[in-house]
């Protein structure tokens, strides 16, 4: 669920590119761009990655068909991008990963394993 190394250092590049498309997208005005500032601050930082990712997934939608700040290429990138982080979750590097951490479970061995059980 938290992938270290090389695959962890890609889904934060991949955060980081989710976060700048929703910030350096000029539609909506000054109020629009601060409500968008939340889910990509917290994007970068890695905290709710999936639901984060389905906002942004959302506001392209939005932007897209009402207000018509984006052209068809652009958005579908952009549904590409926060489709496959939705899916794909935030990486090691993440506070989700600090927070929730790996998980192992062990499963002990059953007692009483006889001949032909």
């Amino acid at each position: 669920m938290f992938p270290a190394g090389g695959p962890g250092a890609g889904l934060l590049l991949l955060r980081l590119a989710v976060a700048l498309s929703l910030l350096l997208h000029p539609s909506g005005g000054p109020l629009m761009q601060a409500m968008l500032a939340l889910p990509a601050i917290g994007l970068c930082l890695g905290v709710l990655t999936p639901l984060l990712a389905t906002v942004c997934f959302l506001f392209s939608f939005h932007d897209f068909l009402v207000v018509g700040g984006a052209t068809l290429p652009e958005t579908g990138i952009r549904f590409l991008i926060t489709g496959a982080l939705a899916l794909l979750g935030p990486g090691a590097l993440s506070l989700d990963a600090r927070l929730f951490g790996r998980r192992v479970i062990t499963v002990p061995p059953r007692k009483n394993q006889g001949v032909g059980e």
